[in-house]
């Protein structure tokens, strides 16, 4: 009976003990440097690349750092590596702390460097490392990626992280650039039946831009001025096949965030023509997306025909014309010139991604797998080719739920 008991009490302590032992491999946060924004360029040494590390100092700005610590909030480091993922140890010889990719937010590509053919072999490595998440984002500078690092410096937001973090949120919520995540880029390319849009930034601005209408701007183009950072978060690159081909601005970006149900873009504010008569020639509307557009095709014959129905919502954020909304008449003009420009803007982009770049630059493609029974029907018709040909309409369908002060709101 007692060795039984002192089996019992042995047993209990063992499982009380090695618990305590589950800390053995535990990091501490000061061990490690935690690469915020990876940077990649085309190296002058053949078979290599030019790797940029945005390094993040955890301490800065939490409790345990402290308020007065004099340490930098981050170190940026460039080198040549023959890839990314190996490129971790070789910092090490630069850096003191254990490098980490754990809380990779961006990986920012040259313009140059993305229209390499052997561009997208390299970015594949992403998928093998443990570290790096697919949820990480890929973005295109116009500069190098080494030079966007060093000029990128922001004023309200000094941690890395927090930056990044809000700039690419908000840009998306807004329309204003695409959700480019490294995942939606793998499977787009592995798909190659559709375009796929990245995000575009800028840390140098034009000297002198143009100034253009609402957001029809590419990055680094914004006639900005005051105590800023020259960072810029607006439009896209355009890849096919995993390759940059051209570029659209946040204006177009909008419109195709519009189409493609997959983003995660709520409401954003634009100007269309006004109707009314004045002065000014322009009014603001909230746009609201709440809802999914509905796809129909007739894929029969030589030119398919693509039907998109976009239900959206709207707020008059602007009245420049003192317009009198309360009058049925009003609501109606209203109402007609938003679908009117709807329909115009969107039919004319998805021509010029037709036209210019050969495909769509969202996934249409699996829309139009719906109407095959099978896979081998569906690569048979040929999506890329025969999309070239295809005939596309739009069809806005507009409630205005708010006139704004004054004017009473849409009954129906």
């Amino acid at each position: 009976m007692r060795k039984t008991k002192t089996v019992c009490k042995m047993l209990l302590i063992l499982m009380i003990v090695c618990p305590l032992a589950g800390c053995w491999d535990r990091g501490e946060l000061e061990d490690k440097s935690y690469v915020i924004g990876l940077g990649l360029d085309r190296s002058k040494r053949e078979g290599k690349i030019k790797v940029t590390m945005l390094l993040a100092n955890p301490e800065v700005g939490s409790m345990q750092g402290g308020g007065g610590s004099t340490e930098k909030p981050r170190e940026v480091i460039s080198f040549d590596a023959i890839d990314f993922i190996a490129a971790k140890v070789t910092a090490n010889a630069i850096v003191s702390r254990k490098i980490s990719y754990d809380l990779l937010k961006i990986i920012v590509v040259s313009e140059e460097f993305a229209k390499d053919p052997e561009f997208f072999r390299i970015i594949y490595d992403a998928v093998y490392d443990k570290e790096i998440r697919l949820n990480a984002y890929l973005a295109i500078s116009k500069e190098k990626a080494s030079q966007y690092f060093l000029k990128n410096h922001p004023r309200m937001e000094t941690r890395p992280h927090k930056y990044y973090q809000y700039m690419v949120e908000h840009g998306i919520e807004n329309g204003l650039i695409p959700d480019s995540t490294l995942f939606r880029f793998f499977k787009a390319t592995e798909r190659g039946k559709d375009l796929f849009l990245a995000m575009n930034t800028s840390a140098i601005r034009e000297k002198k831009p143009k100034i253009r209408a609402e957001d029809n701007y590419y990055a680094g183009q914004l006639n900005a001025s005051g105590e800023l950072d020259d960072t810029q978060f607006i439009g896209s690159a355009v890849f096919k096949n995993g390759k940059m081909i051209g570029k659209l601005t946040g204006q177009e970006t909008s419109i195709v965030n519009t189409l493609d149900d997959t983003t995660n873009i709520s409401d954003f504010i634009i100007d269309i023509p006004s109707p009314f008569p004045g002065t000014i020639k322009q009014m603001a509307l909230r746009v609201m997306k709440e809802e999914d557009n509905t796809v129909k095709m007739n894929l029969k014959g030589p030119r398919p025909k693509i039907f998109i129905t976009m239900p959206l919502k709207f707020e008059v954020m602007s009245n420049p014309s003192e317009v009198d909304f309360s009058k049925k008449k009003n609501r109606d003009i209203l109402k007609a010139q938003i679908a009117r420009h709807f329909k115009t803007e969107h039919e004319k982009l998805l021509r010029k991604a037709q036209k210019k770049y050969k495909g769509v630059p969202y996934p249409l493609s699996l829309d139009a797998q719906k109407y095959f029974a099978t896979n081998q029907e569906f690569k048979k018709f040929n999506w890329t080719k025969s999309y070239q040909q295809a005939e596309i309409y739009v069809k806005p369908v507009v409630k205005i739920v708010d006139y704004g002060k004054g004017p009473k709101k849409e009954g129906k």
